[in-house]
This record gives structure tokens, sequence and C-alpha cells, in this order.
């Protein structure tokens, strides 16, 4: 499993943002005669303002569509549970058996959640980028639980 996250989180991303508009703004103080100084400052602070402004909105806005997202997080409404007996209802455990057996077998509760996950709508890439499963095992258990929803 992953451990370190691939892309910056916001923290960074927002302190890189003030780190610059910080440089840039000692760079024209420094390079502005006595007289202007006064007012490139506060033109500066002003759009610094404006820019903090707007990227806190916009990732406001990002985070409540994320955490409102399009996948559920838990059990449905309606009192479905995701781990229920009928769970693993058809789980293809013989197209997924060589990964099962061996030395270097993975455990199968990986791959039962893995099918918990893929027949609540999740991708094959978000699966195997979390769970930490060969990608073409992952295939097989999406495209099953996609011809479930069809079948069912």
């Amino acid at each position: 499993m992953r451990i370190l996250p691939r892309r910056w989180n916001a923290e960074v991303m927002a302190m890189v943002a003030v780190l610059v508009v910080v440089g840039a703004e000692l760079l024209v103080l420094v390079l502005a005669t006595p007289g202007q100084r006064p007012v490139i400052s506060g033109v500066l602070l002003g759009s610094a303002a404006a820019v903090l402004v707007v990227f806190g909105e916009v990732w406001h806005v990002l985070r409540r569509r994320h955490r409102r997202g399009g996948h559920p997080r838990g059990p449905g409404r309606e009192g479905e549970t995701w781990f229920s007996a009928e769970a693993l209802e058809g789980f293809p455990a013989d197209d997924i058996r060589q990964w099962l057996v061996g030395p270097d077998a993975i455990d199968p509760n990986r791959f039962h959640a893995a099918w918990v996950l893929a027949a609540h709508g999740r991708d094959v890439r978000w699966i195997v980028r979390h769970l930490d499963l060969p990608e073409e095992a992952v295939r097989l258990l999406v495209g099953a639980a996609r011809q479930r929803e069809g079948v069912g």
C-alpha cells in the first residue's frame, strides 16, 4: 500500500503560493524608488489578499464537492450494508485463483474487499492504488461486478 501521497496536498500548495507572492513583493519593493514603495506595497498586499480569498474559496468548494462525492462512503439509506452475507454473491473465485495460491499468494480478504468496492462502483485504478492488488485481477473483479449489476 502507498504511504506517501502522489500529489502535493493543499497546505503545501498554499505555502508555495504565499512564498512566491512574498518573494515577488520583496523584489518589486527593492527595485522601486522610495516614493513609489507605499503605493506598490498597497497594490501588492491588496492583490495578495484577493488571491488568498479566491484560493480559499476554490479550495472550500472543491473539498465540499469531494465530501458529497459520487461514491458512497458507508451503507445506503435503505439499510443496505456493504459487508452482508450476500456481498460476496457472484465473487469470481475461480478467475482469481492464480493469485490466491503459491508462495506469493495474496490475502483473500483483500480480494473480498476489492469485490465489495467494485460492486459499489469503484473503478480499477482506484482499487489497484488503494489495495495494492494486481491490475489484471482487479479488472476481472470489476468486470464480474458490472455483469452482476446488469443481471440483477
